[in-house]
């Protein structure tokens, strides 16, 4: 936990701050003045030194990975503004877990300066605080400001309080009373490294594990918080509680209904709404909160009481008279990953591939576009060729029939012969939204779709152009230049297919006015886009290199010399006088 708790009142000795002069303090805290008397009773730096010193095994053996910190924090303390900046309790129970049992072998104990006890009410009261900080979350001080933006994330389409400036507390309606908070909770996520593929692309995700800190800027995602974490809290053992855990930003929705837990015996409840792992669709952080209610006793689950916690959990808490509280309450901020893109478009809730294929855009930058762009919708490029065979340098190849979508964040590579000219993609459109909306248009949405190869020369070479494609159906389109597959004169070439959202209807004939040398050469991207008021919605990219199917095409259709187009071939000229069989690729 990185946010410390300031204590006014401390009874300051020096009353000023001053520089640290301890070299175990001096580095690896992040700060450089102190103020005393401290928690250990010194009332100079002096004696902190030495006291400090004494347990410097500790921090030499490394036992906790905060150990440095949490010590010079109760023997060197922060000054900030005059007054100590106190340890958290999270930073202390850290600590503790990780260094007592070296302390009590090296012949000490964890000392009364050092119990966590003395942080906790501190840590409390700054949770209770921050809960009702309206400047804290997405949707405080800033939200009208997000969702008046260009590009709005979705979160605002399920802002339930649109046009206020929440709090978590006021997010409930009123219902949320956090008066009666009197404990901590300990929540730890542990997950395990898996590979996964995300909008047709792999990815590698991390294992780990972290303990939840609601007063911590940190941002989790779904795939840290897929398994059902471990709890506990102070508790009296013969209490039953009942355990929650709900969205505060998007609709209120539980993620987590436990009752009957005896004490704290989290692994033993009875569960009304099973959890599952807070799925935040959007590019904001989001608030998943955890609240710990008391029960008068056991609770028989009756069907009406199931229904009401399980569609309103935080008003049917505080209407029934069986729970009090909440005595706790904790948050993780939870934001978007690969994980929670392909759980969620599998189960067509929301389409959140362009923010991934936007991310992989920047890293594959292009004159013609902007570097601040922000897709905001999916361009699936699909082929399926026929089978096909030709002949180049003197070998026989073979291509088999295949079908496969191109891939930008993987930088699909591609062979020319698959993506040739008489194989036409499809191309299907929609929308970075909320399932339906993300394949509806409008009566009167127009878009414009390009293929370029930008590597073609000095300007784009054009390789298929349609205009004014309405309601989202490329094939309803203006074909004002015939696809013409990749055929990369040398190397390597991106092709870019770019989705561009039109004011109002293109006249085919002014493309005319876009190119130089012949009707697709030194397409002038950046004018068209500029004169016809064009905003770039989607995008999709594919590599491919100069190969045999190019050479084909060099030889057999442009009739170009074969001993120089072949030159250098493996085989090549040999393989013009033996009977060799055939290649088959792919």
């Amino acid at each position: 936990m990185r946010l410390l708790i300031v204590i006014s009142s401390f009874i300051v000795v020096s009353k000023c701050c001053e520089q640290i002069r301890s070299p175990i303090c001096q580095t690896g805290v992040g700060y450089n003045l102190t103020i005393f008397p401290n928690l250990a009773g010194h009332l100079f730096q002096g004696g902190a030194i030495v006291g400090l010193q004494n347990i410097r095994a500790l921090i030499d053996q490394k036992c906790s990975p905060n150990i440095r910190e949490f010590l010079c924090r109760v023997y060197i303390p922060e000054c900030y503004q005059g007054k100590p900046v106190l340890p958290s309790w999270e930073m202390c129970q850290e600590a503790y877990e990780g260094c007592h049992q070296l302390m009590s072998s090296l012949g000490q104990s964890w000392s009364f300066s050092l119990n966590c006890s003395k942080f906790e009410q501190s840590t409390i009261d700054s949770i209770k605080t921050k809960s009702k900080d309206n400047t804290e979350f997405w949707f405080g001080t800033g939200v009208n400001k997000l969702c008046n933006a260009p590009h709005a994330t979705i979160a605002c389409k399920r802002n339930i309080h649109k046009g206020h400036m929440d709090s978590i507390v006021a997010r409930f309606n009123g219902n949320l009373d956090t008066s009666q908070v009197d404990r901590l909770m300990q929540i730890n996520y542990t997950y395990s490294a898996e590979h996964i593929t995300s909008c047709f692309n792999p990815y590698s995700m991390p294992g780990g594990s972290f303990q939840v800190d609601p007063l911590s800027p940190a941002v989790h995602h779904p795939w840290e918080v897929r398994n059902t974490p471990t709890i506990t809290w102070t508790a009296n053992p013969s209490q039953y509680y009942t355990l929650v855990l709900v969205d505060a930003g998007m609709g209120g929705n539980a993620y987590a209904v436990f009752i009957n837990i005896l004490g704290n015996d989290f692994a033993r409840h009875e569960a009304v709404v099973d959890y599952r792992a807070p799925m935040n669709p959007t590019e904001v952080d989001n608030p998943y909160v955890f609240l710990l209610y008391e029960q008068t006793g056991r609770i028989s689950a009756t069907g009406s009481l199931i229904q009401n916690l399980t569609s309103n959990t935080i008003a049917a808490l505080h209407a029934n008279s069986h729970f009090r509280g909440p005595k706790a309450i904790s948050w993780v901020r939870i934001k978007q990953d690969p994980y929670s893109i392909t759980y969620l478009g599998s189960r067509s809730v929301v389409n959140n591939c362009p923010s991934l294929v936007s991310e992989a855009l920047h890293h594959h930058p292009a004159s013609f576009i902007p570097s601040n762009t922000i897709l905001d919708m999916s361009v699936d490029v699909t082929y399926t060729p026929s089978s096909i065979s030709f002949i180049s340098c003197c070998k026989t190849y073979v291509y088999n029939e295949k079908s496969f979508s191109i891939n930008p964040i993987g930088n699909s590579t591609v062979k020319t012969a698959h993506v040739r000219s008489s194989a036409i993609p499809s191309v299907s459109l929609s929308k970075r939204d909320w399932y339906p909306e993300a394949i509806q248009f409008a009566d009167n949405e127009l878009y414009t779709l390009m293929m370029v190869d930008p590597d073609a020369g000095s300007s784009p070479y054009l390789h298929w152009l349609v205009l004014n494609i309405p309601k989202g159906n490329v094939n309803d389109g203006v074909s004002v230049r015939e696809y013409k597959g990749p055929a990369p004169p040398s190397g390597v070439h991106t092709y870019y297919f770019l989705l561009y959202k039109q004011t109002a209807k293109i006249n085919p004939s002014v493309i005319g006015n876009y190119t130089t040398s012949c009707s697709r050469c030194g397409f002038k991207i950046s004018n068209f886009v500029s004169n016809n008021h064009l905003e770039l919605k989607g995008a999709s990219w594919m590599l491919s290199s100069h190969d045999e199917y190019v050479r084909h095409l060099h030889v057999d259709e442009s009739s170009k010399d074969r001993t120089q187009v072949c030159s250098g071939q493996s085989g090549f000229p040999a393989s013009c006088t033996s009977v060799g069989s055939s290649v088959t690729v792919g």
